[in-house]
């Protein structure tokens, strides 16, 4: 029997990651590449430089190949997949046209059915397109996903005639999905309110279904060609599968350019700061996508301290915990949707004390005020759900520093399961559930998932921080009449 390799590949917004893998779940290589910016040529430069050269020297091995990637980015394609318009990025908005549409019925019936509508909706960019890009609209065979494209790069030759392009049920969620019907199926309602051609979109998959036996030039080009093919997920459910999110009343919190908190569940209960996935196992994962928490943490360090963020939190670390101003992040996303909502630092008293604690008494401040945001998702799915969540599981950057999570730890009064920044995992997940190789969710998590931390709440910080908790969402609430104003 030949070898097989289990390759996900993560497409995010900063550069690409490959992941290989054998059968027992043992890590073969790891390959990444930077972006520096989004464009479909960068994007496919950067899976050229980041597949591990064990792809292509592995000739008789048995390849399968899934690929995430940024929820609600997409790409504009002609009948050959060449691209017309794009990528359209996930961030971007399209306020006016959301102010214009967002009490329609058929917006507000969507919303009873888990996905809940803002300025960063790709339907609402399709229908900005329609509206001002009138000539290429009309030539547009399909809007695609970035995963789903690059997907079919490797299915179909160049000039070939893309004839039966699906996406799977986490990237059409965005883009206008039902998932309260069996199977999940386009919101009809919607895109003829909108007046959006529903033929425009592509059809519909679960993730983990096989695609196709690659054969393209760039398959080829990278190791791929006769590779299976598999639909793959957005890079927020990859993070959440890679981080344990398996099993009903599994937590786990992506901590990168934005917060993406996620439990698996069983059934779905409409709340306004949750939109919901179809579980590429079973279920649903509820969750929610916050507002550029890590970008702006990132950014205030860098750009206004002058430091790394390993600076600017040895920094914070030294730091008396309670002594925090009030930051509260953005909140155009959840858990309040409002694209006024803009973030803010508070409570700001002068000391006269060194200038580097209070550079660490305003980082430590931002990064506190990240990890309230994420307790409030928390405690909301112990409401919501009924479950009490025992400990959280963490991925991406966000998860790298020990004092960051001893934090966290603290706050959520949870125990801390670290998982690091390996998405790539969580996308072939789906392809060793449906394709039947495991059929036990237990033994894929203790093959494939191996947590690279543990941490346990302290005491003493926990009770410094009860006042916050308190006070933090009716003040962040609060915070919305001056932006209005």
């Amino acid at each position: 029997m030949s070898k097989q390799l289990f390759i996900g590949i993560d497409v995010g917004s900063s550069g690409v990651r490959v992941e290989v893998y054998d059968e027992e779940g043992n890590l073969i290589a790891v390959g990444r590449s930077s972006i520096s910016k989004q464009d479909i040529n960068e994007w496919i430069e950067a899976l050229r430089k980041a597949m591990p050269h064990v792809v292509k020297e592995c000739i008789n091995c048995e390849k399968h190949v899934s690929i995430d990637s940024t929820s609600g980015t997409f790409i504009a394609i002609d009948k050959r997949g060449e691209v017309l318009y794009g990528p359209v990025m996930y961030y971007e908005k399209k306020a006016d046209v959301f102010e214009e549409v967002k009490n329609m019925p058929e917006i507000q019936e969507l919303a009873k059915r888990g996905i809940t509508t803002d300025a960063t909706s790709p339907y609402l960019k399709i229908l900005y397109m329609k509206r001002t890009l009138k000539d290429i609209y009309i030539n547009v065979h399909k809007f695609v996903p970035a995963a789903t494209w690059l997907l079919h790069k490797l299915c179909y030759s160049r000039g070939e005639e893309w004839s039966n392009v699906r996406t799977d049920y986490t990237n059409a969620l965005k883009f206008g999905l039902d998932i309260t019907t069996m199977p999940p199926s386009w919101f009809k309602p919607l895109f003829e309110a909108l007046e959006i051609d529903l033929d425009k979109l592509p059809g519909l998959a679960p993730s983990g279904e096989f695609i196709c036996r690659a054969k393209s030039e760039l398959a080829e080009e990278i190791g791929l060609k006769n590779a299976s093919v598999y639909q793959g997920l957005t890079d927020g459910n990859a993070a959440a599968l890679a981080g344990g999110a398996l099993d009903r009343g599994d937590v786990n919190i992506y901590t990168g350019s934005t917060t993406v908190p996620k439990a698996a569940v069983d059934k779905i209960i409409t709340h306004p700061a949750l939109y919901y996935h179809i579980h590429p196992l079973y279920g649903y994962l509820a969750g929610s996508a916050t507002g550029f928490t890590g970008a702006y943490i990132s950014w205030f360090a860098e750009k206004i301290l002058g430091l790394t963020i390993e600076e600017a939190l040895r920094y914070a670390e030294v730091v008396e915990a309670g002594t925090e101003y009030l930051f509260f992040p953005y909140g155009d996303r959840g858990p309040f949707y409002d694209s006024l909502l803009m973030p803010a630092l508070a409570n700001i008293a002068m000391y006269d004390q060194p200038r580097e604690i209070v550079i660490g008494r305003i980082f430590r401040s931002l990064v506190l005020g990240v990890t309230l945001l994420e307790n409030i998702y928390l405690k909301l799915f112990e409401n919501v759900f009924g479950v009490k969540i025992a400990e959280v599981n963490l991925t991406g950057g966000g998860s790298k520093s020990k004092f960051w999570n001893r934090l966290r730890a603290s706050v959520y009064e949870k125990r801390v399961v670290i998982h690091g920044d390996l998405v790539g995992v969580g996308t072939i997940i789906p392809v060793l559930y449906r394709s039947g190789l495991y059929t036990r969710i237990t033994e894929i998590k203790q093959r494939f998932l191996k947590p690279v931390d543990f941490i346990e709440p302290d005491k003493e910080l926990a009770n410094v921080y009860k006042p916050f908790k308190e006070r933090f969402e009716s003040r962040w609430m609060k915070l919305r009449e001056l932006y209005r104003g």
